[in-house]
C-alpha cells in the first residue's frame, strides 16, 4: 500500500499559492510511514490511476467539483473535511452522497459542513482541523522573543475624513509609515494605486498601534501565506511542503502570533504558541462558513470598518508580555484526530 498527500497546485489562483494548503498537508504527513507522492485535490482525485494508496482527506473541497468523487484506487480517511457553500450543490449530489456514505463517518472541519452532511443522511461529526495536531512533531518548548504578524487586515474605507487622518499620521510618523509601506510582506492593498496603499498603511499603523502598541507593530516579523512568489520560489510540491514546515517551526518558537489566517492560527494552537486571531467583520459567506466550531477555539480581535475590537477582557496594549493565554478546548479535538489517523494507518478500526 502506498501513502500519498493532497496537494493544491493545478487550480488557477490569481493570488498565487496559499501555503496554508501545504501546512494542512504537513499535518497529515506526520502520521504517514512514508510519502509516495502527491494527488492534486482539485484536479486528480477522480482520474487517479496509480498504485492503490491511502490518503488522509482533509481540506476544502472542491474548487473544481467536476473531479469528484475520488478514484476507487484511493482509500480515504475523511477528517477535517470542508464543503464550501459555493460548491455544495455538486458535493451533495447523489453520486457524491453515495460515495460519502461508503466512507462514513465523515469528520468535518466545521459545524456547517457537519450539518449539511447530517441533513442528507450522512453520519458526520465535528473533528476540527488537522493542523491542530501539528504539536505531534513540531511543538517547541523553547519559545523565543520574536513576534509575528501574519496577513493582517485593514478594511476601513478611504473616504475624505480617513484620507485626512492618514495624511496627518504620515506627517507625524513618516519613518514608521514609510518602513511599513516598503515591507513587501505587509499586504493591505493590491494594485498600482500607490497613494491609496500609503494611506491604508498609515491607518493600519495607527489602529494596530492603538491595540498592540507601536513596538509590536514595528518590530514584529511580517509574513504573508498566500502569494505569487510561492509559485516561483517553490515550484514543486516537495519544496512547498518544506516551506510549510519551515513556517510551522518558526511559529512554534514564537512568543506571540497575530494573524487573519486560520491555517496560521490553528497551527499555533497545535504547537502551543500564543496566538490572536483577526476576524474580518462583514466577510463573505464563502469565508465565514468555514469557521463554525473553529472560531470558538481562539482569542479573537474583530476588525470591522478599520476598527479593532478585542473579543476578550484585556488592557492595552496587547503584546507578547500582555495577552490572554490560549484556550484549552482545541486539545481534545487534536487528541481525537491523532488517534483516528494512527488507526487509519495501522488498519485498526476507527
Amino acid at each position: 500500500m502506498q501513502y500519498k498527500l493532497l496537494a493544491v497546485s493545478k487550480y488557477p489562483n490569481i493570488s498565487g499559492v496559499n501555503i496554508g494548503d501545504y501546512v494542512q498537508a504537513l499535518a497529515s504527513s506526520q502520521f504517514l510511514p512514508k510519502i509516495d507522492g502527491y494527488i492534486d485535490r482539485d484536479e486528480d482525485l477522480s482520474n487517479y490511476d496509480g498504485e492503490p494508496c491511502k490518503v488522509i482527506m482533509n481540506g476544502w473541497y472542491m474548487h473544481n467539483p467536476a473531479n469528484w468523487p475520488p478514484s476507487k484506487l484511493i482509500t480515504p480517511l475523511f477528517v477535517a473535511f470542508h464543503i464550501n457553500s459555493g460548491v455544495k450543490s455538486d458535493l451533495l449530489s447523489a453520486p457524491s452522497l453515495q460515495y460519502l456514505k461508503e466512507h462514513q463517518p465523515i469528520g468535518c472541519r466545521d459545524i456547517n459542513t457537519m450539518n449539511m452532511l447530517k441533513e442528507h443522511g450522512i453520519e458526520a461529526y465535528f473533528s476540527g482541523c488537522m493542523t491542530l495536531t501539528l504539536g505531534e512533531k513540531y511543538r517547541s518548548t523553547k519559545k523565543g522573543k520574536q513576534t509575528y504578524i501574519v496577513d493582517p487586515i485593514y478594511n476601513g474605507k478611504l473616504d475624505f475624513l480617513h484620507i485626512l487622518k492618514a495624511t496627518s499620521i504620515t506627517l507625524l510618523h513618516p519613518l514608521d509609515v514609510l518602513k511599513l509601506y516598503r515591507n513587501k510582506q505587509l499586504r493591505l492593498h493590491y494594485g498600482r494605486n500607490f497613494v491609496s496603499k500609503l494611506f491604508k498603511t498609515a491607518l493600519y499603523y495607527k489602529e494596530y498601534s492603538r491595540v498592540f502598541g507601536r513596538d509590536f507593530v514595528m518590530n514584529s516579523t511580517y509574513v504573508t501565506q498566500e502569494d505569487m512568489s510561492y509559485k516561483t520560489m517553490f515550484p514543486t510540491e516537495q519544496s512547498r511542503l518544506e516551506e510549510a514546515e519551515r513556517l510551522v517551526k518558526q511559529y512554534a518558537r514564537a512568543a506571540l502570533v497575530v494573524t487573519s489566517r486560520i491555517h496560521c492560527a490553528l497551527p499555533c494552537l497545535g504547537v502551543e504558541t500564543s496566538v490572536i486571531y483577526l476576524e474580518k467583520g462583514g466577510d463573505v459567506e464563502a469565508s465565514t462558513c468555514r469557521l463554525g466550531g473553529l472560531r470558538e477555539l481562539f482569542n479573537i480581535v474583530k476588525v470591522d470598518n478599520g476598527i479593532l475590537s478585542p473579543q476578550f477582557e484585556t488592557s492595552f496594549p496587547i503584546n507578547n508580555a500582555n495577552h490572554p493565554a490560549n484556550k484549552e478546548s482545541w486539545k481534545q479535538l487534536a487528541d481525537a484526530l491523532k488517534q483516528k489517523c494512527r488507526n487509519f494507518i495501522s488498519g485498526a478500526s476507527n
